[in-house]
């Protein structure tokens, strides 16, 4: 039977503390452990091949499993406890109502308004026939309902200042509806342009001229071009066009699987190709919606998470070999890493059975913490071998040394992740549970398999008698000269980092930390910049009926931060004989005759339209040397038609070049003479003439009443969207939608930091006075915690970096990461009781510093993330294990000189 050695060193302090009166219970307790755990590893090692050969059987089926059943989950709303009032009212009211926040937003940019919503309206009837992937679509504000009745929703002010304006443009309307040809065009503006010297307002030419030229140009440069009537119609007129189209897309949602939105995704982006929807035709399309961002999201932390896995791995495993000088040891921590990611990803299987957007990081924070087991054990190991040791003794004794220490420490990493279980967080709490867990299973393999692999397949031929294994040069000495002042000014840092806490904030806007490089970000930022009626960010409240509804939404529209209020009543408009008198006179005036029955105009001949052209080419440059302000826009459009004239007479087909004028200039003048006509005849709008689409959006089946609010400013912009919540709820408490969803998700997350950063303060220091029983060796482990935190919060408001929901884990991490140093330098000191500079000199000392060193190469991976949340984790992490290093190796021993200053 192996027998344990003591060092020379633990050998004495252990006979001198049993000459001062017997050795300390927390003393006992460690040589209890260590001979335990000693004893469990003698037995490993008599069956050893059996070991290793069931441990990588049982991983292979566990990964198998895990292969088979472990899912993902990439909702959101689910990392918030279901449990909580605000979850409680959304889930209430997503029962009656639609919610955005499973939808598909299809935001759909063009050249022309027209362009935009024959877009529009394409891709909506096509996505809507998908029925099995989509339940249903719509487009808000858009429709025939909306085209025939858009006019009346305007003021009676701006609904006459629009018809005056059409009024105006009575005679060029009735021109080109007889007659739309590229001759006709070009003669009515040659006759305008004299008018421009005349004092005549030039406004309501200049879309014309600037739409001609542009038009030109594209005949000879063969780039597309797009003219828009609806913005030459409504130029000079209180009525805005819309460029923009958003398609609201219900989609089916598969959970279970890997990318729940990726089939429905797809569909839409194969749709768009079909209708050949892209910037050839001047349009463009982006998909965005809490379930693309989700998407993205996800492929992005995939790449980002597997990138990072193989790299802080591959960078481990050569530390490895760097601290251990041994190829054979390095090997074997390797394998028994890999061993407890699988069995940890099985447990995950097992008890969570998903991964969600945060805890798909357990595998990084894995690997940077399980590896510190192997260090620590193979240092010792090789240490004992150096000295003389056969291979059975040495890792028994190695075990005997480190065991108490290694199991504190997975109990103490453990709680700093454990500590969010309770929480309301369940994003945090599943990865504190699977990594916490993980803690346990990479302890118990470091003992039995890593021992078992030595032992067997990986046993090491021999240790080489100069192997260093501490460090040769370290500043113990100079720390230990040094104490009072090192310690002070540790003490000094610490306060003056507290001073920057008041100034830590948490950034709720989820999605400032994605990757802002994706199509859904960008689009969704886009759709954010809006306010009012635009902002996707809006409140939605439920009254028992629209009557209620009605005095609610008027009571809410006097909040200083409300733009405007929506309920089913809003769609009945105002003034209606009113504004339906004035659209008549207007559409009486511009009955031409014309339309869609009027008989083919005779179509001039090539010389003719070259005519025209050159007779509006002369007009213009005659025109640009008035003093008007179009002079010019007249001399660009002089010199552009010159510039076509030339190519056709150059050789250019003649008939090709102004048939591709003509319809660029007038092609969508008929369809838009059309819709015109229809928007000033429409019909009385009551609530029972509103699509019952409409309806079923705004009333539900029990009469209940919704309400959107929408807000006054950009929610973008600093504490914007908190102060528009606040002043909605505090009039209506049930108040509910995305933007409530955004506050309360980072008020829940803010809390649970705090809880889980006291709870870990708590039990952490509760086990170290429990197995220790002294404060003051307590405190030691503490005080470069304590340090370390502090700085690291004053290290985020210089860098400007604000908590968000990902890094949220940074401050109870390193509580539970940094306290292992802490645990192994202390126990040695206890053991062995050196000086500052003996103790620098250590094994244990050169163990904290590559386990530190492979945790900051394993996070540090993490900074290197397209996603902002994750990365800024990584950054954090960094910065916290440096000043926890700092702490531990050079403050840590200052405070051991000084309590024992002649050691």
């Amino acid at each position: 039977m192996a027998t344990v050695r003591l060092g020379p060193a633990a050998a004495t302090a252990l006979v001198a503390r049993a000459g001062r009166g017997g050795v300390r219970v927390a003393d006992r307790i460690d040589v209890r452990v260590g001979r335990g755990l000693a004893a469990g590893t003698r037995w490993v090692l008599a069956r050893a091949r059996f070991v290793v050969a069931g441990t990588l059987l049982v991983t292979v089926f566990l990964g198998i499993y895990t292969a088979r059943n472990l899912g993902v989950n990439s909702d959101n709303v689910e990392l918030i406890s279901p449990e909580l009032p605000f979850r409680k009212i959304r889930d209430a009211y997503a029962r009656q109502f639609p919610i955005l926040s499973n939808s598909l937003l299809v935001v759909i940019d063009a050249e022309t308004p027209e362009l935009a919503r024959d877009a529009a309206a394409r891709l909506a009837a096509r996505l809507g026939a998908e029925t099995d992937r989509f339940t249903e679509v719509t487009i808000p504000g858009a429709g025939p309902f909306f085209e025939r009745h858009a006019l009346l929703y305007r003021d009676v002010d701006e609904v006459e200042a629009f018809a005056l304006e059409l009024t105006r443009l009575q005679p060029v309307i009735g021109s080109l509806e007889a007659e739309p040809t590229l001759s006709n065009l070009a003669a009515l503006m040659r006759q305008a342009l004299p008018q421009l010297s005349d004092g005549q307002d030039p406004a309501r030419v200049q879309p014309v001229i600037d739409r001609v030229r542009q038009a030109a140009v594209a005949v000879v440069e063969e780039y597309p071009v797009f003219v828009s009537w609806e913005e030459i119609f409504l130029q000079g007129s209180a009525i805005e066009t819309a460029r923009r189209r958003v398609v609201l897309a219900e989609p089916v949602l598969e959970f279970g699987a890997l990318l729940p939105a990726g089939p429905a995704l797809a569909r839409i982006r194969a749709a768009v190709a079909e209708l050949g929807l892209d910037s050839d035709t001047g349009v463009r399309v982006r998909v965005t919606g809490n379930p693309a961002l989700n998407h993205e999201e996800m492929v992005g932390l995939f790449y980002d998470i597997a990138g990072a896995g193989v790299f802080c791995f591959l960078l481990v495993a050569a530390i490895l070999y760097r601290a251990l000088r041994s190829l054979r040891i390095a090997a074997a921590a390797v394998v028994t890493l890999l061993v407890g990611l699988v069995q940890t990803a099985a447990f995950a299987t097992a008890v969570v059975g998903h991964l969600n957007l945060i805890s798909i990081a357990f595998a990084v924070l894995f690997i940077g913490l399980g590896v510190d087991f192997a260090i620590h054990l193979g240092m010792h190991y090789a240490e004992r071998r150096r000295d003389g040791d056969e291979h059975e003794p040495a890792l028994v004794g190695a075990v005997s040394d480190v065991g108490a220490s290694l199991l504190l420490c997975a109990v103490t990493t453990a709680v700093g992740f454990l500590v969010f279980v309770p929480t309301d967080y369940l994003g945090v709490a599943e990865l504190g549970l699977i990594a916490g867990m993980g803690m346990p299973i990479i302890f118990g393999l470091t003992l039995t398999f890593f021992p078992a692999l030595l032992s067997t397949a990986l046993r090491p031929d021999g240790i080489d008698p100069n192997l260093p294994l501490t460090f040769r040069r370290h500043p113990g000495a100079w720390v230990a000269r040094h104490a009072r002042t090192v310690l002070g000014a540790a003490l000094g840092l610490g306060a003056g980092a507290l001073l920057f806490a008041p100034d830590l904030r948490f950034d709720s806007n989820v999605v400032d930390m994605r990757n802002p490089e994706t199509e859904s970000v960008q689009a969704f930022n886009d759709l954010l910049a809006a306010r009012g009626v635009n902002s996707p960010w809006y409140v939605s409240v439920v009254a028992p009926s629209l009557e209620e509804a009605d005095r609610l939404a008027r009571r809410l529209e006097t909040l200083p931060g409300v733009e405007r209020t929506i309920t089913l009543s809003s769609y009945v408009p105002g003034d209606q004989e009113e504004k339906r008198e004035i659209l008549a006179d207007a559409a009486f005036l511009l009955d031409t005759g014309g339309g869609p029955g009027t008989p083919p105009w005779p179509g001039a001949s090539v010389e003719e339209q070259l005519e025209a052209l050159r007779a509006l080419r002369d007009a213009a440059r005659v025109a640009a040397y008035s003093e008007g302000v179009l002079a010019t826009s007249l001399s660009a459009l002089g010199a552009d038609l010159d510039r076509l004239l030339s190519r056709i007479e150059e050789g250019q087909e003649p008939e090709e070049a102004l048939a591709r004028l003509e319809e660029t200039l007038l092609g969508g003048f008929p369809a838009q003479v059309t819709r015109l006509r229809r928007a000033l005849e429409p019909d009385v709008v009551t609530r029972e003439t509103l699509p019952p689409d409409l309806t079923r959006r705004m009333l539900s089946g029990s009469g209940a009443a919704r309400i959107q609010v929408f807000p006054r400013e950009r929610l973008d912009r600093g504490d914007a969207l908190e102060a528009f919540v606040g002043e909605v709820r505090a009039v209506e408490p049930t108040a509910t939608g995305m933007a409530v969803d955004i506050v309360e998700f980072g008020r829940t997350t803010a809390d649970s930091l705090v809880q889980a950063l006291v709870s870990a303060v708590v039990v952490i220091t509760a086990l170290l006075l429990l197995i220790w029983r002294r404060v003051f060796e307590a405190g030691l482990v503490l005080l470069p915690l304590m340090l370390a935190a502090a700085l690291t919060g004053a290290s985020m408001v210089a860098l400007g970096l604000p908590f968000n929901f990902a890094n949220v884990i940074v401050l109870p991490l390193l509580l539970g990461i940094g306290v292992d140093s802490g645990i192994h330098l202390v126990q040695r000191a206890r053991d062995a009781a050196p000086s500052p500079n003996e103790l620098l000199g250590d094994t244990t000392a050169r163990a904290v510093f590559y386990s530190a060193i492979t945790t900051v190469a394993s996070f540090g991976s993490l900074a290197f993330s397209s996603h902002r949340g994750v990365a800024s984790l990584g950054v954090l992490l960094v910065i916290g294990i440096a000043f926890t290093v700092l702490g531990n190796l050079i403050v840590l021993p200052a405070a051991l000189t000084l309590r024992n200053p002649k050691s």
